[in-house]
């Protein structure tokens, strides 16, 4: 059973795994602290750490680039991506769909506005899909993309659905002739039925050479009874449509969105 979320006059609210109940201390420091150290494994928009402690090794991301309309949201309607990335990684674990253990989320206000927002989970040493694809043999992959076919498969049947199912976003382990996925950035996770086409759809942010692609689709479709040509010529139009539309998309919120956006978030930040 989870633990009552804790509001404390600093203006943070934070949530700790029972099992990292020690770890209060140190997660209640993670805002004062996050820029004094640790090892940068990503350092876009929102930056990921690794950091060393005498109770182990854990991942802190930090979710920094918050727009004001955003932040007026996960401020008053939704909750943080922090607190979804905590919830969803015991969902998928009581699933049977590996993530690194989720040790707390922590929440951080100014005048009532969420500004910072941090995640921790115990480190995992496993490759990114898209490490372990630098390094791999060219024979290796077809078993790879068999196993990565029937692991998103199974995630589909139970009705999960990761929107950013991304070459870093998906870890791999190697055991013999055996892969071990595990999933990160799991703050864009949907739990939703997922039909057949919707399905195919999933592999859509994954950057992989066309040939690679292919190879994965067939296994998906061969595992899911359905025919492999024309799930590769299905998911490759919609991938046409799909580049257009979110180029239009991007376009039209740059000159109405994006212009407002900065003007509040100049005014009242």
């Amino acid at each position: 059973m989870l633990p009552t979320i804790t509001k404390i006059a600093s203006g943070k609210s934070y949530r700790i795994s029972n099992e990292f109940s020690r770890l209060k201390e140190f997660t209640l420091g993670v805002h004062e602290k996050f820029d004094l150290g640790g090892e940068i494994l990503r350092g876009n928009r929102n930056v990921v750490k690794k950091i060393i402690t005498p109770d182990g090794e854990f991942v802190i991301k930090s979710f920094k680039g918050m727009y004001f309309l955003n932040r007026l949201a996960y401020s008053l309607f939704r909750k943080s991506k922090a607190e979804r990335s905590y919830r969803y990684s015991a969902r998928l674990n009581d699933n049977g769909i590996l993530t690194p253990p989720h040790v707390a989320w922590i929440d951080c206000y100014t005048w009532g506005f969420l500004t910072h927002s941090y995640f921790v989970s115990v480190y995992c040493p496993y490759k990114t899909l898209h490490q372990f694809l630098e390094t791999s043999e060219e024979s290796d992959k077809k078993s790879l993309y068999r196993q990565l076919a029937a692991f998103t498969l199974k995630m589909h049947r139970l009705g999960i659905y990761h929107d950013d199912f991304s070459v870093g976003n998906i870890l791999v382990h190697a055991e013999g002739d055996d892969f071990k996925f595990s999933l990160v950035d799991l703050n864009r996770v949907k739990f939703q039925k997922i039909n057949y086409k919707k399905g195919l759809q999933n592999f859509k942010t994954l950057k992989i050479p066309p040939q690679d692609m292919n190879i994965l689709l067939r296994e998906y479709a061969i595992q899911s009874d359905r025919s492999p040509q024309h799930s590769i010529n299905t998911f490759w139009i919609h991938q046409k449509r799909s580049s257009l539309l979110r180029a239009f998309r991007k376009r039209i919120r740059y000159y109405t969105v994006t212009p407002l956006e900065r003007m509040l978030a100049g005014k009242y930040f």
